[in-house]
């Protein structure tokens, strides 16, 4: 766009913000932003449609702020396993909060990054990858992997600031 750009679905990137800068950089020298290289050292392909004449207008979304859920849920149960079905759809992003990019290897093998707000919790980490699992799965995180038990455990409070995640069978 004029000013920015969006990679996949996530969210529309300043072209200002000095990160986002870097990625167009290393993009115009034919290299892969470091934020798409695959762990596994594989080929990544780069698909880019140009749309530079064109301004970038927000999709709306409506309930995108915070939101708390009343009742029960059964999302997560004691020992950290996330049932895909009964995940919610997590809480839009905000830009105007701190947030971190979360590197996550699917059940699959593949990668996806996750960006999402530091005040967000695991749980709502698990329900933005609830559409790559039909299957119970837990996270883990950390050299050796340990689970995310808690849910409820904010993204920064967990130690997950730009780190890796694993999906694992539950």
């Amino acid at each position: 766009y004029r000013d920015g750009f969006v990679v996949d679905d996530g969210p529309y990137r300043r072209l200002e913000d000095p990160e986002n800068a870097e990625f167009l950089r290393h993009l115009a020298m034919g290299r892969t932003p470091r934020e798409l290289v695959d762990d596994a050292g594989e080929n990544v392909t780069v698909g880019l449609i140009d749309k530079r004449s064109e301004e970038y207008v927000e999709e709306f979304r409506s309930f995108s702020g915070q939101g708390t859920s009343l009742g029960t849920s059964t999302s997560v149960s004691e020992d950290g396993r996330f049932d895909p079905a009964s995940l919610v759809e997590p809480p839009a992003l905000d830009e105007n909060r701190p947030t971190t990019s979360i590197a996550v290897r699917l059940l699959n093998g593949s990668r996806r990054v996750v960006k999402i707000n530091t005040t967000g919790t695991v749980a709502n980490l698990a329900s933005s990858l609830r559409d790559s699992s039909d299957e119970p799965f837990r996270l883990v995180s950390g050299f050796p992997p340990k689970p995310l038990q808690d849910g409820s455990v904010t993204i920064e409070d967990a130690g997950l600031k730009g780190a890796q995640v694993s999906m694992q069978k539950a």
